[in-house]
């Protein structure tokens, strides 16, 4: 009967300690599905501009913020940067467009009210059917 007892006693620990790591786990994988506090971004240039940086810019643009510091070169992507951005921000991305001849013509484009819920963020930029717009794209 002791015996008995204390294989009982044994599988219970058994299972809470199954119950426990399960928890811990998950808490660590899936937690970041619902409350993520930084946002993951990685860019693909798929535009025939070189992409020198995305910044975030505040609403009265009077604090500019660095977020992608790398060069992008057409045809290439960033490595994952990640930051507490989480919200809904004005972000500009800095492009240095080909122009005839030898000389290049850098620029800006500012995109107003993106939203970033947490988590990874993959952005496709490309040429816009309209000209030497950029058009992005979540993926």
């Amino acid at each position: 009967m002791i015996f008995s007892s204390m294989i009982r006693s044994a599988r219970r620990l058994a299972l809470l300690a199954v119950f426990a790591l399960a928890t811990f786990g998950l808490t660590g994988c899936l937690s970041h599905w619902f409350l993520d506090p930084s946002t993951r971004l990685q860019v693909e240039n798929r535009s025939s501009s070189t992409i020198v940086g995305i910044d975030v810019v505040s609403e009265d643009g009077s604090s500019i913020r660095p977020w992608i510091r790398d060069t992008i070169a057409p045809g290439e992507r960033s490595r994952v940067y990640e930051e507490d951005w989480v919200g809904t921000f004005n972000i500009r991305i800095r492009v240095i467009e080909p122009a005839s001849g030898k000389a290049s013509v850098e620029g800006s484009y500012d995109i107003e009210d993106l939203e970033f819920d947490g988590g990874s963020e993959f952005l496709v930029v490309s040429d816009s059917e309209k000209g030497h717009r950029l058009h992005l794209e979540f993926k």
